[in-house]
């Protein structure tokens, strides 16, 4: 484990080269697995740092854990939660600052202003200045809003992320949506596993295995509008009872839904396994 984690720290340091980047790239999950604590326990316990290729439409909904729910992400990896989260009525999830609500959730990710104007925009070509999502943008900035719209601060930054979004569409257009750890060119102490990992599209997993938005919505939202057929996404909080199917699906219980993003490792071993349960070669 000490060697593990000094030739970790070695990669990442300032006297790091571009050439190390494949090391550290097969290194660091390594790492991490072994330090990182986690709520799971047992043979139904998952990779807290796997990422899956998934439908996006499969994603319909915000998670219902405290708004905003992508705060201290790289601490909730691994995490399992009981109670009415997954489920709670929108009004009803407390929030602890973040930006303006009416912005950045709805009953479901097609209800968004962000949606909308996405669609408005890139579908039917309305310019960004009469969509509506950054009108409210706008309108939040001049009433003293901090934190509305990523690092936004001024209607210049507004109009610039608008630009960058436009490629970004293009980009996914052009080249799908691939995972943020093929995009880091080399790793260093600003980009490293982690700081990577929380910058892909976050799922939480309801008590149903429903996949819940916890960030990364932009590019959720535009790849549904493109269509695209799947997007990588990293799990997050799951709840105490989807534990308790996965491990139910662990031991050889049937699941309704077997090409759920969440059991195909558990699905997987399976298929390793003869009758005897020695694993095949």
């Amino acid at each position: 484990m000490a060697c593990v984690a000094t030739t970790h720290v070695m990669l990442r340091g300032p006297l790091a080269s571009p050439g190390s980047r494949g090391l550290y790239s097969a290194l660091a999950p390594h790492y991490y697995r072994r330090r990182y604590r986690t709520d799971f326990d047992g043979p139904a316990a998952p990779d807290p740092f796997k990422r899956e290729r998934v439908d996006p439409t499969r994603v319909r909904r915000f998670t219902r854990r405290v708004y905003p729910p992508w705060r201290n992400r790289r601490q909730l990896f691994g995490t399992v939660r009981s109670g009415d989260w997954d489920r709670r009525p929108r009004a009803e999830v407390p929030t602890d600052g973040g930006p303006p609500k009416q912005l950045d959730t709805a009953d479901s990710i097609e209800e968004t202003l962000l949606f909308h104007s996405l669609d408005s925009h890139f579908t039917d070509g309305t310019p960004w200045a009469d969509t509506e999502f950054v009108r409210e943008v706008l309108d939040c900035l001049a009433a003293g809003r901090q934190h509305v719209w990523q690092d936004c601060k001024t209607k210049a930054d507004v109009y610039r992320r608008c630009r960058r979004m436009d490629g970004y569409y293009r980009s996914l257009a052009r080249d799908g949506c691939e995972s943020q750890a093929n995009r880091v060119d080399v790793p260093d102490r600003r980009r490293g596993f982690l700081d990577v990992l929380e910058k892909e599209i976050v799922v939480d997993v309801g008590r149903d295995g429903e996949l819940l938005l916890v960030s990364g919505k932009h590019r959720l939202c535009l790849s549904r509008l493109l269509e695209l057929p799947a997007v990588p996404v990293v799990f997050l909080v799951r709840h105490a009872d989807w534990m308790a199917t996965r491990r139910a699906v662990a031991g050889g219980e049937e699941f309704q839904d077997i090409t759920h993003p969440d059991l195909r490792d558990l699905l997987a071993a399976r298929t390793t396994k003869p009758a005897n349960g020695v694993v095949a070669s």
